[in-house]
């Protein structure tokens, strides 16, 4: 079936952009995006980048190429004839030193597009979700997703990098890009962070982010508030804390005249490899999360497989919780990693990042079912794409998931 792409301008000139025409369905996102969500597969290839969602595999990538050369060696290939010959008719020169005037943009044309090499397509493919799903994997011991074989899944990205070469003409292979456990080290594979833990305990019952207020006693004291939620995955690695939307749970508690929040955060399940210096931390604020007062900011540590955290409840500054705790607000975060605090939360972000990692488990609950059918017998090459060998093996695997 062939579809239609448009082909347009970024940065000046300085960059070319593929992508569907305006209110396609299941448009592919884009590294120029303001903020790419969870669920957006990158493959860096000759020339530039290529995108899916995960949630839209079967659609065309979205393309950004700072060499079009270079990109000419794959883009037959992966869009079409006339998507090349229309992306040659519409290269920008660069304006000389001696003559900076603005070049002027052609206007972005719409082309229809059929794959030369559609099995390319589908293994380019299969390759942007592996590099992913080393990143955005939603393993979790309390929503019953097993994590991967880090190797087994870091061999399963070599392979599928050499059925790609032709997408990766004139690169060189840059030691940054092999994993630094990986098997074979002629195969390049984007760097996997490590995996934390064994299993994990259950989170708590208390469902909702937002605080339950209440008296109950405690041996330790009086729980005056209490809740749950989730993490951005935007903002730690793979491998520290478990993806549920239940890992996260505080309470405030009252003993000896003295207010304290307790935060417990569920790890990641999978071995322990995590460097001991990967540590996240948690911030503790009011309703108000865009509020100019400083959240309070808790150390957490390892106890089993938890992360746990506490701190004087008066500390809160002017701008946080009302009296009691009612309306907390807990954040989990890796210093100096991915999305700051303010970015993930403004406009709503909260939200609608929330709904897309919800999209992500059902997606990635529906691999593994398909995986588990493909194990006896079924078919695992359809739906959302082909499977991943790795996504077999974990979801055959004898584990307590």
């Amino acid at each position: 079936m062939t579809a239609v792409v448009r082909i347009g301008h970024a940065e000046d000139g300085l960059l070319r952009v593929i992508t569907p025409p305006p209110g396609a369905v299941g448009a592919a996102p884009s590294v120029l995006d303001p903020a790419p969500g969870v669920d957006v597969a990158v493959l860096e290839v000759a020339g530039g980048l290529l995108t899916w969602s995960v949630l839209a595999l079967d659609a065309l990538p979205g393309a950004v190429l700072d060499d079009v050369d270079l990109a000419q060696e794959w883009v037959w290939a992966v869009y079409g004839e006339q998507v090349a010959l229309a992306l040659a008719a519409g290269t920008v020169t660069e304006p000389a030193p001696e003559r900076p005037e603005p070049v002027e943009m052609p206007e972005p044309v719409e082309v229809p597009a059929l794959p030369a090499l559609p099995a390319l397509v589908v293994s380019a493919r299969q390759l942007a979700f592996a590099h992913w799903a080393a990143r955005w994997w939603p393993a979790s011991v309390i929503d019953d997703i097993p994590p991967l074989d880090e190797r087994l899944l870091d061999r399963e990205i070599g392979d599928l990098t050499e059925d790609c070469d032709p997408l990766f003409a004139g690169v060189e292979t840059a030691d940054s890009l092999l994993p630094p456990h990986a098997p074979d080290a002629d195969s390049p594979a984007a760097e996997v962070p490590p995996r934390a833990t064994d299993y994990a305990l259950a989170a708590g019952s208390t469902a909702g982010t937002a605080g339950t207020a209440g008296t109950a006693g405690t041996a330790d004291g009086l729980t005056l508030v209490r809740g749950t939620g989730g993490s951005d995955w935007r903002r730690c690695p793979p491998g520290l804390v478990d993806a549920s939307e239940r890992a996260v749970s505080w309470e405030v508690v009252r003993a000896a005249a003295r207010t304290t929040v307790h935060v417990s955060v569920v790890a990641a399940p999978g071995p322990v490899t995590a460097p001991r210096e990967l540590t996240p931390r948690a911030t503790v604020s009011g309703a108000a999360v865009s509020s100019a007062a400083d959240p309070l900011d808790l150390a957490l540590r390892r106890v089993d497989d938890t992360w746990l955290g506490d701190a004087p409840f008066d500390t809160v500054g002017t701008g946080g919780p009302a009296p009691g705790g009612a309306g907390l607000a807990v954040d989990i975060y890796l210093p100096g990693f991915g999305t700051s605090r303010t970015r993930a939360h403004d406009n709503d972000g909260a939200e609608a990042a929330a709904e897309v990692r919800a999209r992500v488990r059902a997606l990635v609950r529906s691999r593994l079912a398909r995986a588990s059918a493909a194990d006896d017998g079924g078919d695992g090459d359809s739906g959302s794409g082909p499977l991943l060998r790795t996504e077999i093996a974990a979801a055959t695997a004898e584990t307590d998931f």
